[in-house]
């Protein structure tokens, strides 16, 4: 069963891809990264890794923890959210809102690569971590605050 969702994952991810079976190609393959731009429905939101997650520990418990990618060479944490809230979250200083558009190299779900592995993996249900509560939990009231 957890096969099958993760195909349904990456199907989803690479829906914004120019060439998506391409992309699957060399996540079955290779295990290398894959540049996904982040068009359509959700942005990127970069922060600290450790950070991250302690955030991801406050929201879980939600049900709204969506897709967050992970980096352990750099450390940074990739959330994605959805489009049309991602810049709400631009006064915090602990993110970055990246642009409509922005590469996101990305490792297949299940196997990390070049030190990148999905903390909370593209299930394919299109489920997106919401603004709001990634803003409570770096905010100056949040799990980052203490």
């Amino acid at each position: 069963m957890a096969v099958i969702r993760g195909e349904i994952g990456r199907q989803w991810l690479t829906h914004t891809v120019a060439n998506p079976q391409q992309a699957l190609r060399t996540w079955q393959r290779d295990d290398q990264l894959v540049p996904v731009p982040s068009t359509g429905a959700w942005r990127v939101v970069e922060a600290p890794l450790y950070s991250s997650i302690d955030a991801m520990c406050a929201i879980r418990p939600t049900g709204a923890l969506g897709p967050v990618l992970a980096s352990v060479r750099e450390p940074l944490a990739w959330w994605l959210v959805p489009a049309d809230e991602a810049d709400d979250l631009a006064d915090l200083r602990q993110l970055t809102v990246r642009p409509r558009g922005w590469v996101l190299d990305c490792p297949h779900e299940g196997i990390g690569s070049e030190g990148r592995l999905w903390l909370e993996p593209p299930d394919g249900s299109g489920r997106l971590t919401p603004a709001p509560q990634l803003g409570a939990a770096f905010g100056p009231a949040g799990v980052m605050a203490r």
